[in-house]
């Protein structure tokens, strides 16, 4: 589903953006500041936890490689305290093989890097919608 600019509120969405590339961070966060996102930014897995502990975020994009604790290990770590939190990868190494079914269960998308940012955007976008209906339907059993 694609919504468009003017019918969501990104000024509610909480994007957590997750690089070791310090001009790419920079630079993606002054364009979705522009569109409205409320960004949060961090060079190093470990800080993303603390941030994420910090600030209600619903979609965080995270790099796969980087220093210390890399995306595999950050998406593992956030999922499991923010269990709702919509993930985004990005990878400049290929294809992103998550290895395990139970992380592939995780992501909501992989995206390579570099990548277009109205497609980046538009993936954010969807991820918060896919977090709200996801919320606000529940769960059922059978």
């Amino acid at each position: 589903m694609i919504i468009k600019d003017n019918l969501l509120n990104k000024d509610n969405i909480a994007v957590l953006l997750v690089d070791d590339e310090e001009a790419l961070l920079t630079s993606l966060q002054r364009r979705l500041q522009l569109r409205g996102f409320n960004v949060f930014v961090a060079n190093r897995g470990e800080e993303a936890l603390g941030l994420a502990r910090e600030e209600n975020i619903d979609v965080a994009v995270l790099d796969v490689k980087m220093p210390g604790m890399d995306g595999r290990e950050l998406l593992l770590a956030l999922k499991q305290e923010h269990p709702d939190m919509q993930i985004i990868i990005q990878t400049g190494h290929g294809t992103f093989d998550p290895g395990d079914p139970e992380i592939a269960d995780k992501i909501f998308s992989c995206l390579a890097k570099p990548c277009d940012f109205s497609l980046l955007k538009q993936t954010i976008v969807n991820a918060y919608t896919n977090k709200s209906s996801s919320s606000s339907s529940g769960s059922f059993e059978s």
